[in-house]
C-alpha cells in the first residue's frame, strides 16, 4: 500500500465503512442510492435511506449489492464515488483501497469489485481480502499461526462462516441470511398475527429494540402500519415475545449451518477450533443473549467480538499498518492473471 492516501473499505449489502490508515477518518453510511426514472441522482448513503419506503413512483430506492457481492456495477461506483470524495476528497487521487470481500464468491464477482473502482473513482492501487482474515484480525487472532481459527460474521444480509490457519480461510461459506431475512419474519409475523402491514424499517426497529433469546424483557412497541383487511391505517402494540418467537427458525438455520462446516474441519484443526471456540461477530449478533443461544446450541465455548459492527474495517485498518499481514491482500493480477 504504497499511495500516500490509504483507505480501507468494508463494502457491506447495507451499509458502507470507509476508514482511513491511520484510523482517525471513519465514515459510515447506508449503501442506498435514490434516482428518478430519468436516472437523475436525488440521494445517496443516509439521504436515500431518508427517502426509503416513503418514495413516490417515478423514484427509484436501490440497494447496488445483493448476498454479499456487487448486482449493478453503475449504481455501486455512483455511491462509492460520492462517499470517497465526501471522505477527506479521497475520490479521483489515485488513493489506495483494500476492500474486505467473502471468501467464496467467484472470480467473476471478485473482479465486479475491481471494476467498481475504475472509472469515477480512479482508484490507485485496488486489493482485497477475505473477509473472514479482517474479522479475524480484528479479533486479536494469531492469524499467522498454523493454528485453526473459527469466525463467524452475521450481517444485515449474509452470514459469512470461516475457518483460518496459516493466514489463509480453509472452509468458509456465504449464507444468504442475515438481518434482513430476521425483519421478513418479523413483518410476516405482524402481518399474520396482527392483521397490519410494515416496512422494512418498521421491522428492524421492532428486532433491535425487543428480539432476544433465551430469556428477555418482556417489553412492548408501538407500531403503525395499513390494516391488511381494511386497507386503512392502524397502529398496534407488538410485544418482545412474538418478535423473538419470530425469528428463531432463521437463527437455528444459521447454528445448523455453523455446525456443518465445524464438522467438515479437518481434524488437526478441528482440536483447536474444539479447545479455543468460536469467534461471532456482526451487527445480528447484537440481539440479546444470542451468543448465548449459540454456544448451548453448539456445545463449544463462544467469544463475541468487541464492537461487532466495525469488527471488519476494525481488522482492515489494522492490515493495512502490518506488513507481514498484507502479504494476504490480492490485487486483480493476483486473482486472474490479468490487469
Amino acid at each position: 500500500m504504497l499511495f500516500q492516501k490509504v483507505c480501507g473499505i468494508d463494502l457491506g449489502t447495507d451499509t458502507i465503512k470507509l476508514k482511513d490508515k491511520s484510523g482517525k477518518r471513519f465514515l459510515y453510511s447506508k449503501n442506498l442510492l435514490a434516482m428518478r426514472q430519468n436516472g437523475q441522482v436525488l440521494a445517496i448513503g443516509d439521504a436515500a435511506y431518508e427517502i426509503y419506503e416513503k418514495n413516490p413512483e417515478n423514484v427509484r430506492v436501490v440497494w447496488p449489492m445483493a448476498g454479499g457481492v456487487i448486482a449493478n456495477l453503475t449504481e455501486m461506483e455512483i455511491v462509492l464515488s460520492h462517499l470517497l470524495k465526501s471522505f477527506a476528497g479521497i475520490g479521483h487521487t489515485g488513493a489506495s483501497l483494500c476492500i474486505a470481500v467473502p471468501s467464496d464468491i467467484t472470480q467473476v464477482e471478485k473482479r465486479a469489485f475491481f471494476m467498481v473502482m475504475h472509472g469515477k473513482i480512479n482508484a490507485g492501487s485496488i486489493r482485497l481480502i477475505d473477509k473472514g482474515i479482517a474479522d479475524a484480525v480484528s479479533a486479536g487472532l494469531p492469524v499467522l499461526s498454523s493454528r485453526g481459527h473459527m469466525v463467524v460474521n452475521i450481517g444485515a444480509d449474509t452470514t459469512e462462516i470461516a475457518v483460518i490457519a496459516s493466514g489463509k480461510v480453509i472452509l468458509s461459506q456465504t449464507l444468504k441470511v442475515g438481518g434482513r431475512r430476521l425483519d421478513e419474519d418479523i413483518a410476516t409475523m405482524v402481518r399474520r398475527k396482527f392483521n397490519l402491514s410494515i416496512g422494512q424499517k418498521t421491522a428492524e426497529a421492532l428486532k433491535n429494540n425487543l428480539a432476544f433469546m433465551i430469556n428477555g424483557p418482556r417489553l412492548e412497541q408501538k407500531v403503525f402500519g395499513i390494516h391488511t383487511l381494511s386497507g386503512l391505517p392502524k397502529s398496534d402494540m407488538i410485544p418482545s415475545l412474538a418478535v423473538s418467537v419470530a425469528i428463531i427458525d432463521s437463527i437455528d438455520y444459521i447454528i445448523e449451518n455453523i455446525k456443518a462446516i465445524y464438522n467438515r474441519v479437518p481434524p488437526q484443526l478441528m482440536k483447536d477450533i474444539t479447545r479455543e471456540g468460536i469467534y461471532l461477530t456482526g451487527g445480528v449478533s447484537m440481539i440479546l443473549n444470542l451468543p448465548e443461544y449459540i454456544r448451548r446450541e453448539i456445545g463449544i465455548p463462544l467469544h463475541h467480538i468487541q464492537d461487532p459492527k466495525n469488527s471488519t474495517i476494525r481488522g482492515l485498518v489494522e492490515i493495512l499498518n502490518n506488513k507481514d499481514l498484507r502479504q494476504f491482500t490480492y490485487s486483480l493480477n493476483d486473482l486472474t492473471g490479468m490487469r
